[in-house]
């Protein structure tokens, strides 16, 4: 080997010490992106962990809060004429409704005028015979909530989303 090294001219020696140096050089660069991959990925492990923990407490805690109590408004007695089939039929009826909370009580009790006014309206063109049903009583009580929060301007979840009879009527 010796022998070999002494026969070469000096350049080519020279050329030999710069291959060993780029080897180096690429061992720490692949070390350093290793390195760079590894921490990364550990903390994007930890962050995610960190994160599920707190969704895990908000929905513990969302549960641990007791639902609101339901909020119910009762409307006076209702007496209309029913629209005609042939004989004068009557109904009287007492309405509850059910408020998304306190707020939409206040609301409903500032607008009972136009309330009691388009429910008279609506009672007053319905038949005996399309009230008779279950079916009847529950399209109108969809009628009623639709009417009611129409009137107040806001959406189901924000005021009426709930209509009772607690008593019906007709003769």
């Amino acid at each position: 080997m010796m022998a070999k090294d002494k026969g070469k001219p000096a350049a080519d020696v020279a050329e030999g010490a710069p291959k060993k140096g780029k080897g180096k050089l690429l061992i720490i660069i692949v070390a350093a992106v290793v390195l760079l991959a590894g921490g990364g990925g550990a903390a994007w492990y930890f962050m995610q962990a960190k994160k599920a923990g707190h969704d895990g407490q908000e929905e513990a805690k969302q549960k641990d809060e007791p639902a609101k109590p339901p909020v119910f408004v009762k409307l006076e007695t209702f007496t209309v004429n029913l629209a005609s089939e042939g004989e004068d039929r009557m109904l009287q009826t007492d309405v509850e409704l059910k408020v998304a909370d306190a707020k939409a009580t206040e609301k409903v009790k500032a607008h009972m005028p136009e309330i009691r006014n388009t429910l008279l309206l609506l009672l007053s063109g319905k038949t005996a015979s399309a009230l008779a049903t279950a079916e009847g009583k529950q399209k109108l009580s969809g009628e009623i909530k639709t009417q009611i929060n129409k009137a107040l301007h806001v959406k189901e979840d924000e005021g009426v989303s709930a209509v009772f009879f607690t008593s019906f009527v007709i003769q």
